[in-house]
């Protein structure tokens, strides 16, 4: 593997590292904000539960950024991915 190929892996090895810790921080900006609707809702004296609509809205945003991020491939390390292979299979043949 030449240094190109090195410094592309390390790249995209920082992008996923990135994209995980700003879905960590999502998750627990949703979870800390949420306690606080539920704590409002139990002081203001727990009548409807009202702290659901946005705990549920959000959910769903949450959800299909855990889907972006973390389970579907960016094209670029898909073909980074095929590269290394391709490279993987030569060494080996040669």
């Amino acid at each position: 593997m030449d240094e190109f190929s090195r410094a592309a892996f390390r790249e995209r090895e920082a992008r996923l590292i990135k994209k995980r810790r700003v879905f960590i921080l999502h998750l627990s900006v949703y979870v800390m904000t949420n306690i606080f609707l539920f704590v409002v809702w139990l002081m203001t004296g727990a009548g409807y539960p009202w702290f659901i609509f946005p705990l549920g809205g959000w959910a769903i945003g949450l959800v299909a950024h855990f889907v972006a991020a973390l389970l579907l491939s960016d094209p670029d390390d898909i073909v980074m991915e095929r590269e290394l292979r391709r490279h993987d299979d030569r060494a080996t043949y040669s």
